[in-house]
C-alpha cells in the first residue's frame, strides 16, 4: 500500500494543504464507489485496489503490473467508514483512458460488489471536487487518504 507523505501540519492547515495537492494532481475524473453494505475500511481499500487492477488490465494489458509508468492514477478518501462507507476517488486519465474508463468501470464494479454501484463524473473544477472529498480530512483521519500501491506521492511545500 503506497503511502504519502502528508504534511505536518494540523486541522484546517492540514486539509488546506491536501487540497492543494489533489488540485496539483490535476484530476479529470470524480468517481464515487458505493458498497452499499458494511465493510471496514481496509476490505474497502482491498476493493478498490482491485478494481483498479482489474481496470489497468483493461486499459493496459495483462503485463500492467510489469508497467508501473503507464498504469492509470488516483487520489482517494474513505468517507463515512462507521456508516455507509464509501470512496471518493480522483483519476488523472488520458483522453482515450477516460472513455475507456467510462465503457468498463461499471461492469468491473458489479462484479466485484454485488449490489454496489459508481457515480463517475467529469471534473470542472479540481479545487471545487478536492474541496469536497477531504471535507472529513484531517491528521487523525489521515489513514483514509488511499493512493495506488504503485505510487509514492508527496505534498512539495
Amino acid at each position: 500500500m503506497a503511502q504519502a507523505t502528508l504534511p505536518s501540519a494540523t486541522g484546517e492547515r492540514f486539509r488546506a494543504e491536501c487540497i492543494q495537492w489533489m488540485t496539483k494532481f490535476n484530476p479529470n475524473l470524480f468517481v464515487t464507489f458505493v458498497f452499499n453494505r458494511c465493510i471496514s475500511m481496509d476490505e474497502a481499500q482491498a476493493k478498490l485496489e482491485k478494481f483498479h487492477g482489474h481496470l489497468d488490465r483493461k486499459l493496459i494489458g495483462r503485463a500492467f503490473l510489469r508497467r508501473p509508468e503507464k498504469r492509470t492514477d488516483y487520489i482517494a478518501t474513505i468517507e463515512k467508514p462507521d456508516a455507509n462507507i464509501h470512496i471518493h476517488a480522483l483519476f488523472k486519465l488520458t483522453g482515450i483512458q477516460k472513455l475507456r474508463f467510462c465503457l468498463f468501470a461499471d461492469g468491473i464494479w458489479e462484479n466485484m460488489v454485488k449490489g454496489g454501484n459508481l457515480d463517475i463524473q467529469v471534473i470542472h473544477s479540481a479545487e471545487g471536487v478536492a474541496d469536497y472529498i477531504t471535507k472529513e480530512l484531517r491528521p487523525q483521519t489521515s489513514d483514509r487518504l488511499l493512493l495506488p500501491p504503485h505510487k509514492e506521492v508527496s505534498f512539495s511545500r
